[in-house]
């Protein structure tokens, strides 16, 4: 019986052992790491990420084994840096982008103005800026929203995205709750077909923004319908341009300016062992009118040199009506 025992036990250090060195050897390339990974398996990691960017296609394999094979005589994470940014924007077009640790860093420390929000003549004007901020900040960008919109005394609301770059497109929408409907705002094609819906109900639910904005079932107390005129310039991108997706074709809207810079694609964020950042574009945008977005500018309704001018006139006949 005891015999029997020590060979269970032997047989079960045996499988635990060979789990551990399954582990140690594939782990790596799947983003598991015991010990620190090589570069090589930090890149074969990130490579597998791209496998779902949009524009991956039947010589995807043979490119990645290439890149691989381009670096086999890389001795440090950072040597793999310049390939691994030429591979996400094969796999994932212009909209894709590796950044390192610095540059995340930099982004954070750059983007992380509040919203600028003025009320006059019944008028709000809402400056929404780019943001990548950290939780701290970005719980002051939906209060500073939120706390806005729900005050008294205007009619209508200017929505400035000029020069929104983008970012964190979660605060910008979570704080906008107020003039947003509760339906999909918009939907994500993948390259397979499936589409996924984008509504407030997915944005609230994030991690720290529950917290921040009302209780998702008190939201629609809190709708504000209003005219409500959008600003877009040739530097709003990204994120900036999926705001003013979220109101394009809802009733009382229209945006004025010039045509967006054609960033309107779905990333997903997927952050690397060294504290570096893949930014991966893996899905087209359908709006709520049926349009399909794939990196296409978003057209105004109304172009303009002077969309600021024309939006106030917009509202002053919208308001006399």
């Amino acid at each position: 019986m005891k015999k029997g025992w020590i060979g269970c036990l032997g047989s079960l250090v045996i499988v635990l052992l060979a789990g551990f060195g399954a582990l140690l050897y594939f782990g790596p390339a799947y983003g598991v790491n015991i010990f620190p990974p090589s570069p090589q398996q930090y890149a074969e990691a990130a490579l597998k990420k791209m496998d779902f960017g949009l524009y991956t296609g039947p010589d995807w394999p043979q490119q990645k084994n290439q890149a691989m094979r381009d670096l086999q005589s890389a001795k440090t994470y950072q040597d793999t840096y310049l390939t691994l940014q030429k591979m996400a924007e094969l796999s994932g077009g212009k909209h894709s982008h590796f950044y390192s640790s610095s540059e995340i860093k930099k982004e954070k420390q750059a983007l992380t103005n509040l919203p600028d929000i003025q009320l006059s003549d019944g008028v709000l004007k809402v400056k929404l800026p780019a943001f990548m901020g950290d939780d701290r900040t970005r719980e002051s960008y939906i209060t500073r929203l939120s706390d806005g919109l729900n005050q008294t005394g205007y009619q209508a609301v200017i929505l400035d995205l000029q020069q929104n770059s983008g970012g964190d497109i979660y605060p910008m929408l979570a704080g906008l709750a107020t003039l947003l409907p509760d339906d999909d705002l918009f939907q994500f094609i993948y390259k397979d077909g499936s589409k996924e819906p984008f509504n407030l109900a997915q944005i609230i639910a994030q991690k720290g923004l529950s917290k921040i904005v009302a209780n998702p079932k008190k939201v629609a107390i809190k709708k504000r319908a209003v005219p409500i005129a959008i600003l877009i310039d040739d530097q709003t991108a990204s994120s900036g341009e999926l705001t003013a997706l979220a109101f394009k074709n809802l009733p009382n809207v229209k945006v004025f300016g010039q045509a967006t810079a054609g960033y309107t694609s779905g990333n997903i964020p997927y952050p690397l062992y060294d504290g570096a950042l893949l930014q991966l574009t893996t899905s087209r945008i359908q709006d709520r009118s049926g349009k399909i977005y794939e990196n296409t500018p978003i057209e105004p309704d109304q172009v303009s040199y002077h969309p600021l001018e024309d939006a106030q006139n917009w509202l002053k006949e919208m308001r006399r009506e």
